[in-house]
């Protein structure tokens, strides 16, 4: 099926992002930093996750990737089907009762966060079957019953996403702590420094706002002013740390449709609607 999404009940509207599911390209690929852990649940097929020693580790049905702060290598049979869910900011404790930096930059199986008995009943009911809309049912009371068994844990620190470019100072101060406190706690929750976050915040909102969905855009330069850039040498560093790819490599990929950046294909809607404000 193509590309979908689904509206999460509102129980969890304030914990999940909108459900994502579609169906891979084969082949290898480079997938982009991420601001936010995700949930992935592969309802078929395969997906393998490059290690940094160069070998590949085939990845289980149900996990937990924490957030990123550089590429993931992977490649999927042809014809896998996913579901994606991201985390939004702050409420990794309210469905496992962890904080983001304990996952950053990994790759958990549930296997080693939940009972498998219940891993075992969802994977059971997604491997008898159904429609695309029942699956995500499935996922959707799965996520549910997480929540459930977490009513009494309270969620980590979360800013306004308006206020993450104000100065430190500021916003230490409207959340009532000392700039130490407030990135000891910043980086609890989201994961990162509040500096290292920023960087990659730009560079994920330019992605979101100029390039993603289009086979056509405005020149590099352009889109390094508008994104706030000093110059387009800033925007390059950025672009190969967080996508692996130089601004003119990653525009003729793009241009002549290279299944390998499937991720590029969802539109600023789409992203949005997945990752919530924060965009990815």
């Amino acid at each position: 099926m193509p590309t979908a999404l689904f509206t999460v009940p509102p129980r969890l509207a304030d914990l999940l992002g909108n459900l994502l599911l579609t169906t891979l390209p084969g082949g290898p690929y480079l997938l982009p930093a991420t601001l936010q852990p995700m949930l992935l649940i592969i309802l078929s097929g395969e997906i393998r996750l490059e290690l940094p020693d160069g070998s590949s580790q085939r990845l289980p049905q149900l996990g937990l990737s924490g957030a990123t702060s550089g590429i993931c290598r992977a490649s999927a049979t042809p014809g896998t089907r996913i579901l994606l869910a991201s985390v939004l900011p702050g409420q990794l404790p309210r469905l496992f009762g962890m904080s983001a930096s304990a996952i950053i930059e990994a790759f958990v199986p549930l296997d080693d966060l939940l009972p498998r008995p219940l891993l075992a009943e969802l994977s059971e009911k997604l491997a008898a079957g159904g429609s695309p809309g029942e699956q995500v049912a499935l996922c959707t009371d799965f996520f549910l019953t997480l929540q459930a068994m977490q009513t009494q844990r309270p969620a980590d620190l979360v800013i306004p996403e308006n206020w993450l470019f104000r100065p430190l100072a500021e916003i230490a101060d409207a959340c009532a702590l000392s700039p130490r406190q407030f990135e000891r706690r910043f980086r609890h929750s989201y994961g990162q420094s509040l500096r290292a976050f920023r960087q990659q915040a730009r560079c994920s909102r330019m992605l979101v706002d100029l390039v993603f969905g289009r086979r056509e855009f405005a020149a590099w330069a352009d889109i390094a002013a508008s994104a706030g850039y000093c110059d387009q040498a800033h925007l390059s560093r950025d672009l190969r740390q967080f996508t692996g790819y130089a601004p003119a490599q990653l525009g003729r990929r793009l241009a002549a449709d290279d299944p390998a950046l499937w991720p590029y294909r969802l539109s600023a809607g789409q992203i949005s609607r997945l990752f919530g404000s924060m965009s990815f």
